[in-house]
């Protein structure tokens, strides 16, 4: 008796010892930041080329993705010091990080947070022949790959990985400014050969690393933001590989799940980054037929036509708590030299209206921003003048910017067609949109000015207020077609003046002409739109008629915009913008 009771008391003991362990650990993995994963009002996303963040905010996107690369961050061994570096101590081990790289993603997610977009990271492991080519999978070194499988069998390379994530993590996580909200894991990892290559080893092998990883990056994301999501990349090839170490995504998925399963992460803790490109990736078509594109379990490819294909397996298998967000994916504007731009523009339209009527999906994250000379096909909403350098708008810019509004035009008026044939539902429209015309005026008398409490926008490097007159200096260094302007926030009651105007001087551009942009919002959801084409070099004095807006009882919120007109800017261009006011 007396020795059952003394094991009883040592159990005891070491259950207790056990349970205060755990409190331990968990008191030491609280996360700083524990605000609930954000909502977005719509699922409009874009890949933002660095320095146009403002276009794209003009487009009215609420999800981007950006790229970490080890490349970019963590440079050589003779870079690493403080001039060039911010150090970072994880357990006990320095790492450091390149400033002009942080400055670059400081200053991005800076301007996205004023929009409340949501920012999801794309870890990436490039080539390394330095000191840190520890950090790759030992199988996969020598080959010539995009990017690697992290090496998960280091416990220094493990650490130095745990070290990257928490760090951006506590970098951004700023409920209220920069932040990143999740993360994806490498990129189309089925295909392994080109995109996450680990060596000539079997796809059981490869998988084990790889949820080895997720399940770091999870731990590590979630010490510092407990909502953090992360993702597993895929490619548009869904039972059929497309050879060796390219891999089916089907079977990726399910050997992933099953490996992460073992290491403590059910479907819902982990979610799905994926990659539905057509066929043909200079195709632009969705709707095109193909025997590899089917509504069957069976299908060869997985394009936004039969996205439910995916949708309905994650949520059977992983539960709908398994989020999906459509990462990468991108139409081309140019087909076999010829041009297919107004089709670009209709499968982009189209693409965001299956990806809205998809409760599985909450965001679509459109390739590219600006055409890549680098890559033959032509993604962009811009075509380029040589490498990410914006020149010209493309039709889809205006399609993919009115997508989600009450504005209709050829191509969003097809896409809302197309898109009802494959759900059976009509379209969403979040924006109700008036289109307005600003007009040249007279020097104007106004019943009430507003010429106060306006904030700079977009490229510019100087702003201030003098007797009533905003002086505007605009940043050369900028690309021409990022907005450049002012924006005030706070009620105008204009339900008995139906007049806004405001005047503006312009000093000069390329063309001789610039074009002025003038946005009043009513609440989050309504908004005139109007726009004038000005000459530079003297006074403009613009009004819009508000007769038949009714919403402009109680605007909320003005936006004063300027572009070029066709070419670009002249160095030291700057504007004037003065007597704000509404009147009869």
């Amino acid at each position: 008796m007396k020795q059952r009771s003394g094991a009883l008391r040592t159990l005891t003991m070491a259950v207790l010892a056990m349970l205060m362990l755990l409190m331990t650990e968990c008191t030491a993995w609280a996360a700083a930041y524990s605000f609930p994963y954000p909502s977005a009002p719509t699922k409009k996303g874009l890949y933002v080329c660095p320095g146009m963040e403002e276009d794209a905010l003009e487009l009215g996107i609420r999800h981007a993705t950006i790229n970490l690369s080890v490349g970019d961050f963590m440079p050589d061994a003779a870079y690493r010091n403080k001039t060039h570096c911010v150090p970072y101590v994880y357990e006990g081990t320095t790492y450091w990080f390149s400033k002009a790289s942080l400055e670059q993603y400081d200053n991005e997610l800076s301007i996205l947070a004023k929009n409340n977009v949501l920012v999801t990271a794309i870890l990436l492991l490039p080539n390394r022949t330095d000191n840190l080519k520890y950090l790759i999978c030992p199988a996969a070194r020598g080959k010539s790959a995009n990017y690697y499988q992290w090496n998960m069998n280091d416990p220094k390379a493990v650490r130095a990985l745990k070290a990257i994530v928490t760090f951006f993590q506590k970098r951004y996580s700023n409920r209220n400014g920069a932040r990143i909200v999740g993360w994806i894991v490498g990129n189309e990892v089925n295909n392994s050969l080109h995109w996450n290559w680990a060596g000539y080893v079997s796809a059981d092998t490869y998988m084990d690393l790889y949820a080895a990883q997720v399940a770091e990056v999870y731990r590590a994301a979630r010490s510092v933001y407990s909502n953090a999501r992360i993702y597993i990349s895929l490619d548009h090839y869904w039972t059929a590989s497309n050879g060796s170490y390219w891999y089916a995504g089907k079977d990726i998925l399910k050997k992933f799940a099953a490996c992460v399963k073992k290491k403590g992460l059910n479907g819902g803790k982990w979610c799905i980054a994926y990659h539905p490109y057509n066929i043909s990736q200079y195709e632009p078509n969705i709707m095109s037929s193909s025997a590899a594109v089917t509504n069957k379990a069976s299908t060869r490819i997985i394009t936004m036509k039969n996205l439910k294909v995916l949708t309905k397996f994650v949520k059977k298998h992983y539960s709908k708590k398994c989020r999906i967000i459509l990462s990468e994916q991108g139409y081309s504007s140019v087909t076999g030299g010829a041009d297919t731009s107004k089709e670009q523009a209709r499968n982009i339209a189209l693409a965001y209206y299956i990806a809205q009527q998809n409760s599985m999906v909450d965001a679509l994250i459109l390739h590219r921003q600006v055409d890549h000379t680098g890559e033959g096909e032509r993604y962009g909403l811009y075509t380029s003048w040589g490498g990410e350098n914006a020149a010209w708008q493309k039709p889809s810019w205006s399609a993919y910017k009115y997508a989600d509004t009450t504005r209709v035009d050829q191509y969003t008026k097809y896409a809302a067609k197309q898109a009802k044939k494959i759900s059976g539902k009509k379209v969403k429209k979040y924006y109700t949109v008036r289109k307005g015309k600003l007009t040249r005026t007279g020097t104007p008398s106004w019943s009430l000015g507003y010429t106060d409490h306006f904030a700079p926008f977009g490229a510019l490097t100087g702003f201030q207020l003098n007797n009533g007159v905003y002086y505007l200096s605009h940043d050369y260094t900028r690309n021409p077609n990022v907005p450049w302007g002012m924006n005030r926030s706070g009620v105008i009651r204009a339900k008995k003046y139906p007049k806004f105007g405001f005047g503006i001087h312009v000093t000069s551009s390329l063309s001789g002409s610039a074009t002025v942009y003038l946005r009043l919002w009513s609440g989050s959801k309504k908004y005139l739109d109007a726009s004038a084409k000005i000459p530079c070099g003297t006074d403009n004095y613009l009004s819009v008629n508000l007769s038949k807006w009714s919403a402009r009882k109680k605007i909320t919120r003005v936006e004063i915009l300027i572009r070029p007109y066709k070419t670009g800017w002249k160095n030291k261009t700057s504007a004037r913008i003065f007597s704000v006011g509404i009147g009869k």
